[in-house]
Order: structure tokens, then C-alpha cells, then sequence
């Protein structure tokens, strides 16, 4: 249970001229006597947390014959400080380790009162007051600032992402909406709820609108601080708050509720309770409750506040508001779901022609992108300004080309945009979200122990992916949702076509079911297509040539760059591996369709012949990274086991090179971890540049995938990016030497 802090620092006696300090006597090192009741109660104090429990163990340090250096070391603090807790303790006993008040600091601290004074603007200004200004302010110092702070999640900068009331347990304010509040004397209940199921994100409202909702918050919040509030003072027995329930799921239905108590409130049934020490005002809590809210819409927050009878609060009145429901809004109806999203207004194909050249670039002049793409300067420089004006793109330093203007580079501003992608593999669920650049920003994994009933693993995926979504920095926009599916599929369709390993997924339509449940539109691909993507997106100028994707996990796939575009075939399941590394028929007796080699799925391949050797390979997702790692020791029987299914796979992606005619192969997928990543590329580069009858004149490079074990989520996420901004007419482009 979070408890009421006292901050206390020594400091110096009253008077006009003080004595002169006794000569302090001289600090312990070793052989500390010590009372069996003050080793007692050391004991007690040391188990706890806070600066009483250091001091105690700085003492018991002492009794115990620790020298100064080693107590210093052990406890993580500088000398002085232990020789001063020694001192104080020799010459007044347990006294001594108590805090004693500043003169004129106050020595208890309503923590949330400061939080919000933290993330208000300034009197004369738009941005809040820095720590140390707003502590000469408020008359606490600025450490104890600081740990509040830190303490409630603030970080270093503006904004309230990370908020949290410290509770037990914590409470994170990041989509909470507070629905209901009533405060009495000596006992407060907030009720706050989560996002409602599909709830969209707020929508970017005009500029004006947002300045007189935020105007009015703050005119609310304002009328709170003023307020005294009902004292934070002990009442025998609290009320019970079933009233206010029932109140808040009539006018809230199927919200997720959180009780956030401050003193001995119970929490109403059916909620998740957080409790907070009562010595924090109600009003100072509300305050911070509804400047987490303000960040995320201001619109809302001003339109549910009109019932909030904030100039009327009194210290003998109790509080008691329920939040008006929602209107309703045009995202209650189905939407239909845009080619390319149509969140930025692209525009023209000459516009996604010099982004393209500047992401694959990393950074390019005007004058670049004009020579890259056969635009006219005047194009190029209509075109870049519309960019910069959507902050889309921004200008780095100017740099030197010889005589004349020096050059400005533009690149791509990672955060103008984000997007999520969601991979569901038999044993594991992943989720990330990405920026416009490919650098992932938030993730989730959910391990699948057993095959899963469709509609569970699909509520499951779109939980995560939300997860991901909420977590872009700032809050900025996500442009989409991706989704990384095992083949077969109908990708013009989004249906997922009885996979191997998926028991009862005959044409389950996943696109359109996560679409329903995100609440956006949601782009399909196979794994291996997505890692493809992906690579080429966060690869740039190193993946801009034309490449084959070799995608290693449950299964294996490929995916394919050629002519400059992604190559998905006609249903999107071009890049199928097995029939590649399929070596014979079936039995006489069966249907004679070749059989794909057990190799093709090789991280359950590897594991159950590293079990027959003998090894004791642990069970769950931990036991292909040992298996890994003991192959990265040089085990001479886990080594043959890799070595014998690489040899197979090779083969199939000697059968890749010599269909499409690439020099380049990427490796890359959830079996293709560090410590077998080395040889998995020597057995596939001897085999690409020594089977293919064409491997005289030519010599492909293996290399291995940026994406790592993620692979299919980030390029899921990447092909939202990839159906926004590519250029769809390739034909028009500029061919590269």
C-alpha cells in the first residue's frame, strides 16, 4: 500500500549568531556497541525502505565491524554520508536517524498536488515550470521534486505518457478516462475506465476548437486548486459506493472499470482496485486525473467537465460527479477501408517517387533526388516544400559541394508516422509497432502452448497490437495495422487457408476480423512476403537492388524484390519452399504429391533431433535459444544436427537463385538466431554459388536479414508504409546502373 512520504532535511538552528559547532567525535569503524532494543529496532527499520532504512544499516554496519569504505560500497553511498549517519547515532541514539525539518519547508508533501503543478503551464508562459523553479515556488526543495516526479512516472521532458499513480497497485493513466468521482472526508473513490472495445483515436479537431476546450479544462482545473477540498482526515467508516457503480456502467456499458481509493475505501465489485494513502488531497488527485486526459483529447475532456461542479467544492460539502456518456459520433459506423489509408493526402505519384528516393537514400539533396528521378528542378522543389509543410520530411545541416549554396540535405521524419504489425506463428503471437523509419518502437509477444480456438487467438492478436499502437511516442499517428499470416492464404481476400500446424483454421477470415476489432484497415501478407518488406524498408540503399528473402521459423518461405517491386504472385503465396526441398514421392498407395522434406520446418526439426541425440533440451520458448547456444559452444552433436537440416534448406534456396536470377539472398526468421545464424550462411552461400547451373557467371551474396527474430511483425508494420508511400507505377521510374 502507497504511503503518505514526510521530506525532512537538517538544517540549521534559529538564532543571529549560532555557537560554534562542538568538535564532532569521531566515527566508529569497527566494534559498535550496540542495546538488544536498538538492535531491535534497527532490525525493523532496515527491512523497510526509504532513507530510515539506509541509516539503520549503516548503523548495524558499524556494530557489525564494517569500516567506512566497504559500508560505503556495499550500501551504494559516498563516505561522508555513512561517517555523518555514525556520528549522529554515537552522539544521540535512534533519535539521531530521524528526519528533522528544514525551517520554513513544509514537512509533509500532498504529492499529487505537485504533480500537477508539475505538468501545468507556467503563469507567464505556455510550457510548465522547470523543477528547480517550481520548487522555489512551492517551498520544497528540489530533490524531494524530483523524486516525486520519478516517483508518479514523469520523465525528464513534457508530456504525461508514463504516468502513473503510485498506488498498490500502480495505476497507469495512459487511456484511463475518469468516469465518476465522490470524496468525503477522510475517504475519496475515483472510478476510471479503459478504452471501450474498437474505441478509434481521437481525432486531430480544428486548432481553434482545441484552444477554448483546453482553455476550459484549465479553467476547471483552475476552480479546483482554489478549493479547498474535504480534509484528508480519518472518518469511521467509509461509505459504500454502490450507488455510484451502478450510475457509472448505466451510462458507461462495457467498460473496463479501475477503483482508484484513497483511505480505507472498499473497492465496488466488479472493478480493479488501486489503493493510495489518504494524506493526498482528492481534489489534488483530480486535478492530476484530468490533466492525463487533457494530453489525449481536450475536446471530450470539455464536454464532460460542464456537469463538474468544481466552484462549488467546499471543505464541508462532499464531491460527487458521474461523467455524461459519450455523444454519439460518425466513427460509430462502419467505415470502409481506404487503398492507402488517406491519413497524409499523398497526392501524386511524383510525390511518393521523392520520398522513396530519400528513404532509400537516407538523405539526398534537391538537386539529388532531381538527378535520381528525372523530375525537373521546379517539380522538386514544389514537391519537397509540400512535405516539409506536412512534416513529412525535415532539413538536416547544410553541406559543402565546392563553390556556391551549400547543399541541404532532407530525410525522413521517423516520428510523421507510425504503424503496427501483428505475426501469428503456431507457438508465439508478436506485436510491434513501428516509425516511418523502421526502428521498432513498442512490442508484445504471447507464447501459444497449444493450438488455440480462431476467434481467441484473433482477440489475442488484436489486444497486442493496440498494446503496441498506444505506445508510439507522443502519441503520434499510426498510419495502420499489418498482419503476417503462415500460408496458405487468399491475400486479395485476407483468408487464412487451413494452415499446417493450425488445427480448425479452414478460410478463417482474419483480415476482415481484426479489421472489425482494430477498428482500421488492416493489410495482409504471408510471413515471408512481410519479412521481405521489411527488409527492403529498413534495409534502404542496401536492400534497393533486387533480392530473395529466405524466411526461417515454423516453417520456410521466401519472399521476393524483383524489377523493384514486392513479388507476391497472383493469390500472394508465391515463394512456397517445400516443394523445392521436397526429395521424393509419397508411398505407392498415396496420392503421389511430393512430400516437403521435415527439414522445412526447421526449429521443431532441430529440437526433436537434438532430443534423440540424447541432449536434455529444456522444454517451452526457451528450448531452441539453448539449443542455439550450445551450437555457438562448438557441441559436436548439436553442430551436425544444424549442419544436416541447413544442407536441406540450402538446396531449396539454391532452387530460389536459380529461378529468379538474383545476387542477392537475405536469411533471416525466428530459426535463425545469433548462435547458428554463422553457419546457416556459410552451408547456404557454398550451395547458391555451387548448384545453379548459371553460378559461372554470376555470385550471389548471402547476407543476413536486419530484422532478426521479428522479422514478419516489422514487415507486417512495414507494409502499411509500403502501400502508403511506394510509387505503384514502376514502369515510370528511372532505371538504376
Amino acid at each position: 500500500m502507497s504511503e503518505a512520504r514526510t521530506y525532512t532535511t537538517p538544517g540549521p538552528t534559529t538564532g543571529t549568531t549560532p555557537p560554534p559547532p562542538p568538535t564532532p567525535p569521531a566515527a566508529p569503524t569497527a566494534g559498535f556497541a550496540l542495546t538488544p532494543a536498538d538492535r531491535t529496532r534497527l532490525r525493523g527499520w532496515a527491512r523497510g525502505s526509504g532513507a530510515r532504512a539506509l541509516r539503520a544499516q549503516i548503523v548495524l554496519d558499524a556494530s557489525a565491524g564494517t569500516g567506512v569504505i566497504d559500508s560505503a560500497r556495499r550500501l551504494g553511498v559516498s563516505r561522508p554520508t555513512v561517517t555523518t549517519w555514525r556520528r549522529r547515532y554515537a552522539a544521540e541514539g535512534l533519535a539521531g536517524l530521524e528526519h528533522r525539518p528544514r525551517s520554513g519547508r513544509p514537512s509533509r508533501v500532498d504529492e499529487a498536488a505537485l504533480v500537477a503543478r508539475s505538468l501545468l503551464p507556467a503563469p507567464d508562459g505556455e510550457a510548465p515550470l522547470s523543477v528547480r523553479a517550481l520548487a522555489a515556488r512551492t517551498g520544497v526543495s528540489h530533490t524531494t521534486l524530483a523524486a516525486v516526479r520519478r516517483r508518479w512516472g514523469l520523465g525528464a521532458g513534457p508530456g504525461t505518457g508514463g504516468l502513473t499513480v503510485p498506488a498498490d497497485p500502480p495505476c497507469p493513466l495512459r487511456d484511463l478516462d475518469l468516469l465518476a468521482v465522490r470524496a468525503s472526508h477522510g475517504h475519496a473513490l475515483f472510478l476510471l475506465g479503459e478504452p471501450s472495445e474498437g474505441r478509434p483515436r481521437p481525432s486531430r479537431r480544428a486548432t481553434a476548437l482545441v484552444r477554448d476546450a483546453t482553455a476550459y479544462v484549465y479553467g476547471t482545473l483552475d476552480a479546483l486548486d482554489t478549493a479547498e477540498g474535504p480534509e484528508p482526515r480519518p472518518e469511521s467508516a467509509p461509505p459504500a459506493y454502490d450507488d455510484l457503480l451502478e450510475a457509472v456502467r448505466a451510462r458507461h456499458p462495457g467498460r473496463t472499470l479501475h477503483a482508484l481509493a484513497l483511505g480505507p475505501a472498499p473497492a465496488p465489485e466488479g472493478t480493479r482496485p488501486h489503493t493510495l494513502a489518504p494524506a493526498t488531497r482528492a481534489l489534488s488527485l483530480l486535478r492530476v486525473l484530468l490533466l492525463a486526459e487533457l494530453a489525449r483529447d481536450p475536446v471530450a475532456l470539455a464536454a464532460a467537465l460542464t456537469g463538474l461542479p468544481a466552484a462549488d467544492v467546499a471543505a464541508e460539502v462532499p464531491l460527487h460527479w458521474v461523467r455524461p456518456p459519450a455523444p454519439p459520433t460518425a466513427h460509430s459506423a462502419p467505415r470502409p477501408a481506404p487503398r492507402a489509408f488517406n491519413q497524409l493526402a499523398l497526392g501524386s505519384y511524383n510525390e511518393k517517387l521523392v520520398i522513396e528516393s530519400i528513404r532509400e537514400a537516407g538523405t539526398l539533396s534537391r538537386v539529388e533526388i532531381a538527378a535520381s528521378t528525372g523530375l525537373t528542378p521546379q517539380a522538386v522543389s514544389r514537391i519537397t516544400r509540400n512535405l516539409l509543410t506536412s512534416g513529412l520530411i525535415v532539413q538536416d545541416e547544410g553541406r559543402s559541394a565546392g563553390a556556391g549554396k551549400p547543399r541541404i540535405p532532407l530525410r525522413l521524419r521517423p516520428d510523421a508516422g507510425y504503424a503496427a504489425g501483428i505475426h501469428l506463428d503456431p507457438w508465439m503471437i508478436t506485436a510491434v509497432a513501428v516509425d516511418l523509419c523502421g526502428q521498432v518502437v513498442a512490442r508484445r509477444r504471447m507464447p501459444l502452448e497449444a493450438p488455440r480456438d480462431p476467434d481467441w487467438c484473433l482477440a489475442q492478436m488484436a489486444a497486442l497490437a493496440r498494446e503496441a499502437a498506444a505506445e508510439v511516442p507522443d502519441g503520434g499517428p499510426v498510419l495502420g495495422y499489418g498482419a503476417a499470416l503462415p500460408g496458405p492464404l487468399d491475400r486479395r481476400a485476407g483468408v487464412l487457408l487451413d494452415p499446417p500446424l493450425f488445427e480448425g483454421w479452414d478460410r478463417v477470415d482474419v483480415g476482415a476480423k481484426l479489421s472489425a476489432r482494430l477498428g482500421s484497415p488492416v493489410v495482409v501478407e504471408k510471413d515471408a512476403t512481410a519479412a521481405a518488406i521489411g527488409e527492403r524498408w529498413l534495409g534502404a540503399a542496401e536492400r534497393a537492388e533486387d533480392f530473395v528473402y529466405l524466411y526461417l521459423g515454423a516453417g520456410a518461405g521466401s519472399g521476393a524484390f524483383l524489377n523493384g517491386d514486392v513479388h507476391r504472385g497472383a493469390t500472394g503465396n508465391a515463394g512456397e519452399l517445400g516443394e523445392l526441398c521436397a526429395p521424393r514421392p509419397r508411398a505407392a498407395g498415396d496420392d503421389d504429391v511430393p512430400r516437403s522434406a521435415e527439414e522445412c520446418a526447421p526449429i521443431s526439426t532441430t529440437l526433436a533431433r537434438v532430443r534423440a541425440a540424447g541432449l536434455p533440451v529444456p522444454r517451452g520458448e526457451d528450448a531452441y535459444p539453448w539449443v542455439c547456444a550450445r551450437a555457438a559452444e562448438g557441441d559436436p552433436a548439436v553442430r551436425e544436427v544444424v549442419d544436416g537440416v541447413a544442407r536441406v534448406l540450402a538446396r531449396g534456396a539454391a532452387g530460389l537463385v536459380g529461378l529468379f536470377d538474383t545476387e542477392l539472398l537475405i536469411v533471416g526468421g525466428p530459426a535463425v538466431l545469433p548462435g547458428v545464424r554463422a553457419r546457416y550462411l556459410d552451408v547456404i552461400t557454398a550451395a547458391v554459388n555451387t548448384f545453379p547451373l548459371a553460378h559461372h557467371v554470376r555470385t550471389v551474396r548471402v547476407a543476413p536479414s536486419h530484422l532478426g527474430e521479428e522479422a514478419a511483425a516489422v514487415g507486417a508494420a512495414s507494409s502499411v508504409f509500403h502501400a502508403t508511400f511506394t510509387p505503384s507505377l514502376k514502369a515510370g521510374r528511372r532505371a538504376r546502373n
